[in-house]
C-alpha cells in the first residue's frame, strides 16, 4: 500500500513538473487592414515666412553653434527657420544691416540655408568632379566652363577651312523631344532637352556669360532697361527692344512676343495644358488675373487685365513686381524676357489685348473659348498649346538654330542654322550650318569619338573614362583636344522626401552615414574630383566667403552613427511591433505618428512586396526599406550597387533593406520621381531614391520657390519633395 501511494505521489509530482515547464501558447500577431481614415495631413499651409518674414533681419537670427540650425524670436515666439524661410530670406531679406553690405547679408543667409540643408539631407552628394570635354580640333575657339556648356560654346565656334560645315554633339542624358520649353510641366528640365532649347532660342533681354554672370543683351535691347521703386513699394522694370528683330521665318518680333508667355502661363488655360500657371506669381495683379476664366455674368471671376504686365508701345513693355519681391537680391534678372511666337501659347485665334487707360495686358475672348469633349468643358487653346509645344509644330524659332528633324527612336535631333539670327552679346553669331545632337552611351562614346561618329563628348567623368579620354588626346594631339574645369554641381542619390522612410530626416541621415562618400568619390573620379557636403560649388563667391565659419556635418562613414540617429527617432521595433533585436530581426520598423501617417505612408510597400507598412492594435509600423531606382547603363548605378545596396554596413548592420529597380532616365526621373503620367507614372507612389546629378547653370543662386509648402506650387517647384515642418506657422500656435 505504501508503495502504491509512493508511486501515485511520484506521478503527481511529474505532472506538476510537466505543467510548470509547459510553455504558454504564444498568440500570433493580428495584422489589421489599412484604414485610409487613419491618414493625417496638414490642413493649414500658412508659412512662417509669409507671417513674419518682413519683420526679420539677419541680425535678429540666433545660430545654434552645435547643430548650425537657425532661430529667430518675433513677438515673443521663437521660430526655427526652415528651408522655405531661409531660401526666401536669402534673396529677399538682404537689406544692409549696420556695417554689413547686401552681399554680406546674402552670404550669411546662404550659410544658414546650407547648414539646414546639410542637417535635413534632402539628397546625398556622392562626388563633385572635374569635367573633361573632348572635341575634334576641326572645331575652333571651343571653350567651356562650369557655367558654359557645349551648347553655349558651339555657337561662336568656327570650323577649319575645307571641312564640312557640320558638327555632332552628344550627351549621355536622354532626349525627350520637349525642346520648345524643356521645363514645361516639370520642376526642372532634362539637360539634353534644355541644350536644344538654348540652341534654338534667342533675343533674350539678359544673358549670362562664361562665368555665369548676367548682363544686358544689347543686341536685343534698344536701350538699357530702367527700374523704379514706386510709392507703394512695388518695383517696375521698363524694357525697350530693337525694332528690327525677327523669328526664323522672317516674321517681325515686337513687345507682344515678350509678354505672351507670362500672360498665358499665368492662366487656367495653360494649367489645363499641363503648365504650372504660376509664371507671373511675383507680379502685381497675378492672383486676380489667374482667377479670370473668360466667364461673364454671375460666373465672372478675377480680372481680364494683368496689372503688373503692360504694353507701352509696339516695342516697349514693363513688369511691376509686388512689394514682397521688390528687394530681390538679383534684381536685374527681373527684367529677363524672351520672345515666343504668339500662337505657341495663345493658339491660332488668341491675342493680347491692352487696357487703353492703364496699358495693362490681357488675353482676348478667343483664348478663353471652351468646347465640350466627352461631356466635359475644356479650353480649346489648351489642346493647341500641347500640340504647338511639339518640336515639329508649324512655328518659327527665335535663336541661332531651328530643328529640322528629331528621331525619337534613336534620340537624335538635327538642327539647321537660322540665317535670320544676328547673334547676341553672350554667344556671338553662329556660323556652323548643321548641328546633330545624339544620345551617347558611356561605354561606347569614346569609340564613337575616335571613329568620327561624334565631334564633342561633353562632361566626361570617372577615373577610367577620364584617363582613356586624355590618352586619346595625348596620342593624337594634332587631331583632338580637351577642355576641363571643376564642375559646378555634383552626382547624387536623390530622394522623394515625402514618401516612405526617406520622408524622415533620420533615415536620410543614416543613409548618408553608411555610404563611404570620400571613397566613392575617389573611386568614381579616379582622383579627378572630391566630395561636397551640401548644394554648393566650392569656388562660388558665397562658399568662399563662408568657408571658414560654415558648420556642416561631413557624416563620416559609421554604422554606429546611423543606428544612433535611427533609434533616437523611434526605429526600434520589428514587424510584430515588438522591440527590434539585431540578432533575430532583419529590418527595423518605426511606429508612425502625427504627419508621418500620410495616406501614401500607410500604403507604403517595397517594389518586391517583401515589406510594407503594417497595422497592429491600431498602430502603424513602417519598415526601414528603400525603393531605389537606378538608370542603366550607368557607372554610378553600378558603383552604388556595391557601395550601398549590397553593402552590409548600409543594410544588415543597421536593419535596412534596399530594393533596386533598373530604369531609363526619362521614366525614372520624370515618371517615378516627378510622377508625370506621360512619362509612365501609373498613379501608385513607389520611388524613394534615384541617382542622377545636379548642376548650377549660372552664378545666380536662388531656390526661393523650391522649398515651398504651398500645395498649389509644391508639385511643380519642389526641389526634393519636402515640406519642412519648421516652415508651418500652425506648428507654433498649438
Amino acid at each position: 500500500m505504501k508503495k502504491v501511494l509512493a508511486l501515485v505521489l511520484v506521478a503527481l509530482m511529474m505532472l506538476a513538473l510537466f505543467a510548470c515547464g509547459k510553455k504558454e501558447d504564444v498568440k500570433p500577431v493580428e495584422y489589421q487592414p489599412i484604414d485610409p481614415a487613419d491618414a493625417v495631413s496638414h490642413k493649414d499651409f500658412t508659412s512662417v515666412y509669409s507671417k513674419i518674414g518682413s519683420k526679420v533681419t539677419i541680425d535678429m537670427v540666433e545660430e545654434d553653434k552645435e547643430t548650425g540650425l537657425a532661430y529667430v524670436t518675433v513677438d515673443g515666439t521663437k521660430y526655427e527657420l526652415g528651408m522655405d524661410f531661409l531660401s526666401m530670406a536669402m534673396v529677399y531679406n538682404t537689406t544692409p544691416v549696420a556695417d554689413k553690405t547686401s552681399t554680406d547679408v546674402y552670404n550669411e543667409w546662404w550659410k544658414l540655408y546650407i547648414q539646414r540643408w546639410n542637417y535635413l539631407v534632402p539628397e546625398i552628394p556622392l562626388y563633385s568632379n572635374q569635367y573633361f570635354d573632348l572635341y575634334d580640333k576641326k572645331i575652333q575657339n571651343f571653350v567651356t566652363t562650369p557655367y558654359w556648356g557645349p551648347a553655349d560654346a558651339i555657337i561662336s565656334c568656327t570650323l577649319k577651312e575645307g571641312v564640312a560645315s557640320s558638327v555632332i554633339l552628344g550627351s549621355t542624358t536622354d532626349l525627350s523631344g520637349a525642346f520648345r520649353n524643356a521645363a514645361f510641366g516639370k520642376s526642372s528640365p532634362g539637360a539634353s532637352d534644355y541644350d536644344i532649347q538654348k540652341l534654338t532660342s534667342g533675343h533674350d533681354t539678359i544673358m549670362s556669360d562664361t562665368d555665369g554672370i548676367f548682363h544686358w543683351n544689347m543686341s536685343t535691347l534698344a536701350e538699357v532697361p530702367t527700374s523704379v521703386v514706386n510709392a507703394d513699394g512695388t518695383l517696375t522694370y521698363t524694357i525697350k527692344i530693337r525694332d528690327d528683330l525677327v523669328f526664323s521665318d522672317g516674321s517681325a518680333i515686337n513687345a507682344k512676343h515678350y509678354v505672351a508667355s507670362v500672360l498665358a502661363n499665368s492662366s487656367p488655360v495653360a494649367v489645363e495644358a499641363g503648365a504650372t500657371g504660376n509664371a507671373g506669381q511675383t507680379l502685381v495683379g497675378f492672383n486676380d488675373f489667374k482667377a479670370y476664366t473668360g466667364a461673364t455674368g454671375e460666373e465672372a471671376a478675377g480680372t481680364k487685365y494683368f496689372a503688373g504686365v503692360k504694353l507701352l508701345d509696339d516695342y516697349t513693355f514693363s513688369f511691376t513686381y509686388t512689394q514682397d519681391y521688390a528687394n530681390y537680391y538679383y534684381s536685374d534678372t527681373l527684367a529677363a524676357a524672351s520672345p515666343v511666337p504668339l500662337a505657341l501659347y495663345l493658339g491660332a485665334e488668341g491675342d493680347i489685348v491692352v487696357d487703353p487707360e492703364t496699358k495693362a495686358c490681357g488675353l482676348n475672348d478667343a483664348f478663353y473659348a471652351k468646347e465640350t469633349k466627352d461631356g466635359k468643358d475644356s479650353y480649346k487653346v489648351a489642346a493647341e498649346i500641347v500640340a504647338n509645344l511639339k518640336w515639329d509644330s508649324d512655328l518659327p524659332f527665335s535663336g541661332p538654330y531651328v530643328i529640322s528633324n528629331y528621331d525619337a527612336s534613336s534620340l537624335t535631333a538635327t538642327l539647321k542654322l537660322n540665317p535670320n539670327y544676328p547673334g547676341d552679346d553672350a554667344r556671338g553669331k553662329a556660323s556652323i550650318e548643321t548641328i546633330t545632337y545624339i544620345k551617347l552611351v558611356e561605354e561606347t562614346q569614346l569609340d564613337m569619338f575616335k571613329k568620327g561618329q561624334v565631334d564633342v563628348v561633353a562632361e566626361i567623368t570617372g577615373g577610367d573614362t577620364t584617363k582613356a579620354a586624355l590618352k586619346i588626346v595625348s596620342e593624337n594631339p594634332d587631331k583632338y583636344a580637351e577642355t576641363h574645369y571643376d564642375r559646378a554641381g555634383y552626382g547624387k542619390l536623390g530622394f522623394r522626401c515625402d514618401f516612405g522612410p526617406t520622408g524622415m530626416t533620420e533615415v536620410r541621415q543614416a543613409i548618408m552615414y553608411t555610404i563611404n562618400r570620400p571613397e566613392f568619390a575617389q573611386t568614381f573620379t579616379g582622383g579627378y574630383g572630391a566630395v561636397v557636403h551640401g548644394p554648393y560649388y566650392p569656388l562660388s563667391q558665397a562658399f568662399l566667403a563662408c568657408k571658414d565659419t560654415i558648420n556642416i556635418n561631413q557624416y563620416n562613414y559609421s554604422s554606429d552613427s546611423a543606428i544612433a540617429v535611427l533609434e533616437a527617432a523611434g526605429w526600434k521595433y520589428n514587424v510584430e511591433g515588438k522591440a527590434f533585436d539585431a540578432k533575430k530581426d532583419a529590418v527595423r520598423y518605426k511606429k508612425l505618428s502625427g504627419y508621418e501617417l500620410s495616406l501614401d505612408n500607410l500604403n507604403f510597400k517595397t517594389t518586391d512586396s517583401k515589406y510594407k507598412t503594417v497595422k497592429i492594435d491600431g498602430e502603424y509600423y513602417m519598415p526601414l526599406a528603400i525603393n531605389w531606382f537606378g538608370t542603366h547603363p550607368n557607372s554610378v548605378t553600378e558603383q552604388l550597387l556595391t557601395a550601398w545596396q549590397k553593402n552590409s554596413t548600409a543594410t544588415t548592420a543597421i536593419g535596412m533593406y534596399i530594393t533596386y529597380t533598373t530604369t531609363d532616365f526619362n521614366k525614372g526621373l520624370f515618371g517615378e520621381l516627378y510622377r508625370i503620367q506621360q512619362y509612365g507614372y501609373d498613379g501608385t507612389p513607389k520611388l524613394n531614391a534615384i541617382n542622377f546629378a545636379t548642376g548650377f547653370n549660372s552664378a545666380v543662386y536662388d531656390y526661393s520657390f523650391q522649398w515651398t509648402i504651398d500645395p498649389s506650387l509644391y508639385d511643380d517647384y519642389s526641389a526634393a519633395y519636402i515640406m519642412d515642418e519648421a516652415d508651418f506657422f500652425e506648428n507654433y500656435n498649438k
